[in-house]
């Protein structure tokens, strides 16, 4: 579908080195060059934004594409309005969209599963897609860290390699981006979401936004609202536990168990000190003893199954499914990878030459994180202080998911300690219904509390596990209808029940 109008900045660059603060987005006939937005905070904080048509990505919604430059590192951006959006002083909702890895594109979420265009069966175009996530809130998807997709580094910058300086470039790019670039979302409210190695992203920046805000209440503030984990990877510990539960039980929704009674046994036989090791990393993140403990539960536990997972064997994402390509699987990844590769996508998104080719996982990325522990910490006490601080936390789960599983979100939602635990684990899962192809069924199950967390105020803090029938690690991929109901409800803050 072709876009009503073009944008374009008002002010014309006269070198790339210009910058210039709060350059107005107008309606134009003719696409943008690059705006720049300087940051009134930072000298060394910019962001440059284009504005791009529908051939790239067929939707009828306004789209601009950019980078946030934070000093020497460059993270990509994809934004789209909603499809519901009006004229407002502020108050337009915003959704932020980060795939995990580490080191995985935030265009395979894109592309692949909720964008407001998908990846075509031949790899060389999009369409529309009726689930995309921004029916009721825009939507942005950011490539990070840096030097994952199509986000860079300057020559000799190191990589990053952990969740909290992660979030600390995007939260600079969160301030600016609704403070100066889309000041139409400077109130908010703002839901970030992602899925995977999100479970360490998400609650890190999170976490990050509501220090900031509290310390600097002077500067620009990012609106947040809620946070939306799908299949996220929270606490290493309780993914590994449930390994034996997914493989070993009918609980994920299968009629018989993956995986036979010896290779079960053996797990389980191993399980316990799996857990024992893991528990002495959470309580001593030293490098040596986590990568210990990794080797434990790599060995005893989890590479049973993930040890066949490649081409032509076994799908760690989903175990009902074929695996047809390696690490990611799924056969539409090499698709829309193909297709941001093309000459004429480069060309469009005025690709930088420090940029040779796309990938949609960075190896380089992967490994920095692991050096550095990131992998094998807890993202739990991140989730308390987000409670404590009053923002809503949804925690979604596809249950056919073995890489992080139903089981072990089930299992750290129940034992993570806040003033809401006595009243969510008392809480037993109930189905929740949504509709499908014109027709009424239950999705999966629920249970949520919503609690005063502070002495004195009214306002209610709302924790909800949700999981979804027949989906594994990609819930919009493989149940696009009922996760834009999930998505929306909460947003409107409706119960599932």
């Amino acid at each position: 579908m072709k876009c009503l109008l073009w944008l374009q900045a008002v002010a014309q660059l006269a070198t790339a080195g210009t910058s210039t603060t709060q350059i107005p987005l107008r309606e134009d006939e003719s696409v943008s060059e690059f705006a720049i937005f300087q940051s009134d905070v930072s000298p060394d904080h910019s962001i440059r934004v284009k504005r791009q048509n529908s051939s790239l990505c067929d939707t009828p919604v306004d789209q601009y594409t950019g980078w946030l430059d934070v000093g020497h590192k460059h993270l990509f951006f994809w934004y789209f309005k909603s499809e519901a959006a009006t004229k407002s002083s502020g108050s337009e909702p915003l959704a932020l969209w980060l795939t995990g890895g580490p080191g995985g594109s935030s265009m395979l979420g894109m592309l692949q599963e909720l964008g407001p265009c998908l990846i075509n069966e031949h790899g060389n175009g999009t369409v529309y897609n009726p689930y995309g996530w921004n029916k009721e809130t825009a939507l942005v998807f950011v490539d990070q860290p840096a030097g994952v997709g199509f986000s860079y580094l300057d020559e000799g910058e190191p990589i990053p390699g952990d969740s909290f300086t992660s979030a600390a470039d995007m939260h600079l790019f969160l301030q600016l981006f609704v403070s100066q670039v889309f000041p139409e979302h400077s109130e908010g409210p703002l839901v970030i979401t992602g899925e995977s190695y999100a479970g360490h992203y998400l609650p890190a920046l999170g976490a990050q936004i509501v220090s900031q805000n509290n310390i600097y209440p002077k500067r620009p503030q990012v609106p947040l609202k809620s946070v939306a984990i799908g299949n996220g990877y929270v606490s290493p510990l309780d993914t590994a536990f449930g390994y034996w539960e997914t493989l070993c039980t009918t609980n994920p929704g299968v009629k018989e168990p993956v995986f036979n009674k010896t290779r079960c046994e053996i797990m389980a036989t191993n399980l316990p000190r799996c857990l024992e090791v893991a528990k002495v990393c959470y309580d001593h993140p030293d490098p040596a003893i986590c990568a210990a403990a990794s080797t434990v539960c790599m060995t005893g536990v989890i590479n049973f199954y993930d040890g066949e997972s490649y081409a032509g064997g076994r799908n760690r994402f989903d175990i009902t499914a074929p695996c047809d390509i390696d690490n990611f699987c799924y056969a539409n990844t090499q698709l829309l990878q193909d297709y941001l590769n093309l000459e004429s996508s480069f060309s469009a998104l005025s690709i930088p030459k420090e940029i040779k080719n796309f990938t949609a996982g960075s190896d380089t990325v992967s490994q920095a994180f692991e050096l550095t522990n990131d992998l094998a910490i807890s993202m739990i006490p991140q989730v308390q202080y987000l409670l404590a601080s009053q923002i809503d936390v949804l925690i979604y789960q596809g249950n056919l998911d073995l890489a992080c599983n139903t089981a072990g979100a089930k299992r750290w939602t129940a034992n993570m300690p806040w003033k809401g635990q006595a009243a969510f684990t008392s809480l037993t899962l109930k189905p929740w219904k949504s509709e499908k192809d014109g027709k009424e069924v239950v999705a999966g199950m629920f249970k949520e509390v919503n609690v005063k967390m502070v002495d004195g105020d009214e306002k209610t803090t709302r924790f909800a596990l949700v999981t979804i029938d027949g989906s594994g690690h990609m819930v919009p991929q493989d149940q696009p209808e009922v996760a834009l109901d999930m998505l929306n409800r909460w947003l409107k803050g409706k119960s599932f029940d």
